[in-house]
């Protein structure tokens, strides 16, 4: 019997800091490692209004370019049909303050959001907005500013939200890396970590969310484990929660990476 090998979590040249590769070398490499769905999840254009705080303004994609990456991720879908099953969706930012432009977005892209993720990069700290996951210096110069306590806890009220699906029938079925603040731990971490995690678990399983196994976590020198880590994956088998292995590739070479 096969079994299905599903990379759920695919970025595109259409990402900024990708490395501008064509969506069609990420499906090759799918093929060659066996991979049987690959999904497309670009990083969906940041909602109008929001101003992305990363220096290089390049967290997301373009609203100009989606026409074309959905359009490249249809002909790839009919090309390699029988070959790879390749889906096309987002991830998509939950931005607190800025619900009604991402639930729009999701609406004029209904068939794409349900092959999507919802994910938290942008926390506000300390009265400005953040990426918590751009990098390690900036992830300790900001947790020496509001307090590594006071970032982990406005993560985890966040993803409170983001667990109980905000954005109903739209919502993207994908609760992506949960504990992305975790990257940077072995840098800085709080002495107790505050945040929730069984309850946000079993809140995201109450709301139907499928898991984002991400194993990009294994590349980052500064965490070395899979998101979410061992004993949150056996929680939330326990709680019967599905989970969708995902390489959060950025270039064609990290394709299943982790766990083909």
């Amino acid at each position: 019997m096969n079994m299905t090998i599903i990379d759920g979590h695919v970025h595109s040249p259409y990402c900024p800091h990708g490395t501008g590769e064509a969506m069609e070398a990420y499906v090759k490499e799918a093929e060659r490692r066996g991979i049987s769905v690959l999904v497309f999840t670009e990083h969906a254009p940041l909602p109008g209004g929001f101003t992305d705080p990363v220096p290089e303004k390049d967290s997301a994609m373009r609203p100009e370019d989606v026409a074309a990456y959905l359009e490249e991720g249809e002909r790839l879908r009919n090309k390699y049909a029988g070959r790879v099953d390749v889906r096309c969706g987002f991830e998509v930012d939950y931005i607190e303050g800025f619900e009604d432009e991402t639930r729009r977005f999701l609406e004029e892209h209904r068939e794409a959001a349900m092959h999507s993720i919802l994910s938290v990069h942008f926390i506000k700290a300390d009265g400005s907005w953040f990426c918590l996951d751009y990098s390690a210096d900036s992830f300790v110069e900001k947790a020496k500013e509001a307090g590594i306590e006071n970032l982990y806890e406005t993560y985890g009220k966040t993803m409170e939200k983001v667990a109980g699906k905000p954005f109903g029938k739209v919502n993207p079925p994908v609760l992506g890396h949960i504990n992305l603040i975790h990257k940077f731990r072995k840098r800085i971490q709080p002495e107790e970590d505050p945040i929730n995690w069984k309850g946000i678990l079993e809140k995201a399983a109450a709301s139907g969310y499928v898991l984002d196994f991400n194993h990009a976590g294994l590349r980052k020198p500064d965490y070395r484990e899979a998101y979410p880590e061992p004993w949150m994956v056996e929680e939330a088998k326990r709680i019967g929660m599905k989970l969708q292995t995902g390489s959060d590739a950025h270039s064609p070479k990290d394709v299943g990476s982790g766990f083909v």
